[in-house]
């Protein structure tokens, strides 16, 4: 065991870990079918089931992205427009990479390349969404209270933070890296003989407690004033607006549960020791999360199922 290895650094550009002593399979076993064989387990349960549900998803993002494109015009519908091809490149990386990979039974120093890949993009999508989340739920708001107008003036700007903030997730940080034999993605390449201590991304930690609960809080917040200013409509205009705001919250709140399990269960587990199936549910809350909006918008977005 090394102990003179210090925390791997938080500012991690993509080129320069194959030179890094902490991921360096080689100095354990040389890299390739070895590893699988010694470390790696196969689930091909798991792993089907992963591909499916990620083509699954895909196949029916493809007719709400068209539906969100047709009405792009609108500061909301632009940022559900740029959450969805987001949540189309988590899922190849979470559930189709995720898949096979759980099938071949490999582990990081199996294909290091291909699982680094798969763990950076996959991170970087998730930290996009949890901050495109935070821009709809404050449009929303804005909309709620007479204030749209500023926030849409800013709506193209505000989606290029995003897209830098994901990239910055996704190319400058260390990654999650998938492991068969706990069926999930962790820091720890485990190679063997580095603590996992070693291994922590602070920034995705952070983004999973500021930025995720900073979503749920407003969520609250937003439903709080909605039922406020219906209280004091009368009772016909309450419904009426009940009937139109109710599946738009119903759709967000799914959305927002989905993240908050996810988020949580990723933190927990890659800083204590976990139960094995809460590791497995943590991962299948990632999925859902960047998986199931384009059921939600199908089943309850009159807009989405105008055009489809």
């Amino acid at each position: 065991m090394v102990d003179n290895v210090t925390m791997v650094i938080q500012w991690l550009p993509i080129w320069n870990w194959p030179f890094m002593y902490e991921y360096n399979c080689s100095r354990v076993i040389p890299i390739g079918e070895e590893w699988t064989k010694t470390r790696g387990v196969s689930h091909p349960i798991f792993g089907v089931w992963s591909m499916c549900w990620g083509i699954l998803c895909e196949i029916f993002y493809i007719p709400c992205i068209y539906a969100l494109y047709k009405e792009r015009r609108q500061s909301c519908y632009r940022i559900m427009l740029w959450l969805a091809i987001v949540d189309v490149i988590a899922i190849l990386c979470n559930s189709v990479g995720f898949g096979f990979f759980l099938i071949e039974g490999t582990v990081f120093c199996s294909r290091p390349w291909s699982v680094w890949i798969v763990g950076c993009v996959g991170l970087g999508m998730w930290c996009g969404a949890c901050i495109g989340c935070l821009l709809l739920v404050t449009y929303r708001l804005f909309e709620l209270l007479n204030m749209s107008k500023r926030f849409e003036a800013q709506t193209n700007i505000l989606i290029i933070i995003a897209t830098s903030y994901a990239l910055y997730f996704a190319f400058l940080t260390p990654p999650i890296l998938t492991n068969t034999e706990f069926n999930a993605m962790f820091y720890d390449p485990f190679i063997g003989d580095v603590p996992t201590e070693v291994y922590v991304n602070w920034p995705h930690t952070v983004n999973n407690l500021l930025v995720v609960m900073s979503s749920a809080t407003l969520y609250i917040f937003l439903i709080f004033v909605l039922r406020t200013k219906q209280g004091a409509m009368p009772s016909e205009a309450g419904r009426t607006k009940m009937a139109v705001n109710g599946p738009i919250f119903i759709q967000a709140s799914l959305i927002c549960v989905f993240n908050v399990a996810a988020s949580l269960e990723y933190i927990y587990m890659n800083f204590f020791p976990t139960p094995q199936i809460l590791i497995e549910l943590g991962h299948i809350s990632w999925q859902i999360s960047h998986g199931v909006p384009p059921f939600i918008y199908l089943l309850l977005n009159k807009t989405v199922k105008r055009h489809c």
